[in-house]
């Protein structure tokens, strides 16, 4: 009795017994409400995405490295204080200050990313933040090893922007270890929040392929979806896949899927380990219908191929990110054994290991290599300074790849060929004479990078095939070519900030075409073109050019238009 007077005094229901009389009541009560206006939405046929989703509020946990972020922080302060407060660099004060403004921004983005590495977009962006590190800091050297009197000043600012972006990476791992991720290999490719908004645009292409959508059809258009959904399901009971039809069941399709939405637990570790164990088994229907649907259906259709594309994209969210590996760099080894994982290391794993132990070593090389201004050691050091930032990006393939020698992987692999390149050029053997070139260091991280028979530690210490193995694996893509034109682009745009900020003690037409004149040997040595790497951006001829090419033999440029 109390509660039914609760309901007719909170609701203005004249039955409290009257089920519909409640709904109405309840729908116009929490009209304006996310879940309401959904309900609204699906009894009118129309698609349940455009309601709004609401992201998960995640909490920063504390992490060990707190206190190293804040050390390091304070030193990249400390270093721009005094570069924007130095009298020998007062000409080029409002560039520095420029560098602090940006460098301060990127640092609190990316410290406030990496505490939440566990979600996929928060982790790339948090990379993204250490690579603009990296980017400072190797334009600080180079700045600095043209401006004598000064380099210190601007190798200490790339030492410590150098801190921030190694304690990037051990904020990420560690925040996969605070949340339990432990022995997990399995990382969302996408936000938590996106999976609702998949799961709504593989229902809404359903509709729109059965014709649930109620759209009226003009005098002129065919019914594409009706005829493509009509022989797929025919083409399912032909070839032995019935089991298929229940997912063009919109009530059995958003089953499946509200189910694994629902087990990834928004995105926390144990709901992203029981996703590892069971996504890729409950998707496999998703995919055979894909594989099935894209053929045999004639004359191809809009409706069916924007379902499946839809499917797919569905099923692309549960492949396994990259990251896990962050856990090797965050915690120590001695609790590998047990805490993180039954499977143990990877020979991948150990690589990484020991390319950030050799990348400090190496670090500390460069830093006491050479302090005079004779050019053609100020050229050494320019292309020892790129090596240790092409060793950066090294470590950051290797920590964002799952296989043991996958794409990422076999980009990493091109830096080792620039090593081998710069180890051989005649023009760099005076450098190599002095006690401090880094040589030994630099062997050894090229071995590490790819298998070498001939280097300092054996190919079977890190490596499952050997030198040979590797050559022909790699000789079927350019991926490492592709990686080098990368640097090769970016090195020829870093000239005009080069004469902005540094003096011409030496010739900087000389110091970047000995650069270019390196990455370009590289890639010749891998059966490359260096012309290749220029980006050029085409976009397909219009009708009209089309015609007149075929037709009258005109140039889509219009320049042989009046030719007779």
């Amino acid at each position: 009795m109390a509660l039914d007077n609760l309901l007719r005094r909170e609701l203005k229901v004249s039955d409290p017994n009257d089920a519909k009389l409640v709904a109405e009541a309840l729908l116009t009560r929490y009209k304006d409400t996310p879940k309401a206006i959904a309900i609204q939405s699906e009894a009118q046929g129309l698609p349940f995405m455009t309601s709004p989703t609401t992201p998960v509020t995640m909490l920063a946990a504390a992490t060990s490295s707190d206190a190293e972020m804040e050390q390091a922080i304070d030193d990249v302060n400390r270093d721009l204080q005094e570069l924007t407060t130095n009298t020998v660099l007062k000409d080029v004060t409002a560039e520095l200050q420029g560098w602090a403004l940006a460098i301060r921004s990127a640092i609190e983005a990316g410290t406030s990313a990496a505490r939440f590495a566990l979600e996929a977009r928060q982790k790339d962006k948090a990379f993204a933040i250490r690579r603009q590190m990296s980017d400072y800091a190797r334009m600080a050297r180079l700045v600095g090893t043209l401006t004598p009197g000064v380099n210190q000043y601007y190798r200490k600012l790339a030492q410590s922007l150098d801190e921030v972006a190694a304690v990037l990476l051990v904020k990420m791992g560690e925040a996969l270890a605070s949340v339990g991720f432990s022995g997990g290999r399995f990382l969302l490719q996408v936000p938590y929040t996106e999976l609702q908004v998949r799961r709504d645009a593989v229902l809404y292409a359903l509709q729109n392929l059965v014709g649930a959508t109620q759209a009226a059809y003009g005098q002129n258009d065919w019914p594409r979806g009706l005829d493509a959904y009509r022989q797929l399901f025919s083409l399912l009971e032909m070839s032995g896949q019935g089991d298929l039809r229940s997912l063009l069941l919109e009530n059995e399709l958003s089953r499946v899927m509200d189910q694994l939405i629902q087990r990834a637990a928004h995105g926390t570790a144990d709901g992203l380990r029981a996703l590892g164990a069971t996504a890729q088994l409950d998707l496999e229907r998703f995919r055979r219908l894909v594989f099935i649907g894209r053929r045999d259906v004639s004359p191809e259709s809009p409706p069916l191929t924007s379902f499946l594309l839809s499917l797919q994209l569905f099923a692309d969210a549960f492949d396994s990110s990259g990251g896990t590996r962050l856990l090797r760099i965050a915690r120590p080894p001695i609790l590998f054994y047990g805490l993180y994982g039954i499977g143990g290391m990877t020979k991948a794993d150990q690589r990484l290991l020991q390319l950030v132990i050799e990348r400090g070593l190496f670090a500390e090389q460069l830093d006491c290599f050479t302090q005079c201004c004779n050019a053609d050691l100020i050229t050494t050091q320019v292309i020892l300074d790129k090596l240790l930032y092409d060793l950066d990006r090294a470590i950051d393939l290797y920590a964002l790849g799952i296989d043991e020698l996958g794409e990422p992987e076999g980009r990493a692999a091109a830096y080792s060929h620039l090593i081998d390149i710069f180890l051989d050029e005649d023009a760099f053997e005076p450098a190599r004479a002095l006690p401090t070139f880094p040589e030994a260091n630099l062997e050894r991280i090229e071995s590490l990078l790819r298998p070498v028979d001939d280097g300092p530690t054996p190919v079977a210490q890190f490596w499952e095939i050997n030198a040979a193995q590797f050559t022909e694996l790699m000789a079927s893509t350019d991926i490492r070519t592709q990686e080098l034109c990368v640097q090769k682009q970016m090195e020829k745009r870093w000239k005009t900030l080069l004469q902005t900020m540094a003096p011409n003690c030496v010739s900087l037409e000389n110091l970047l075409a000995v650069v270019d004149d390196l990455i370009n040997n590289t890639i010749e040595s891998l059966n490359g073109d260096p012309r290749s790497c220029e980006v050029n951006i085409l976009l397909p001829p219009t009708q009209e050019t089309s015609w007149n090419s075929l037709t009258h033999r005109i140039l889509s440029s219009g320049a042989n238009r009046f030719k007779q």
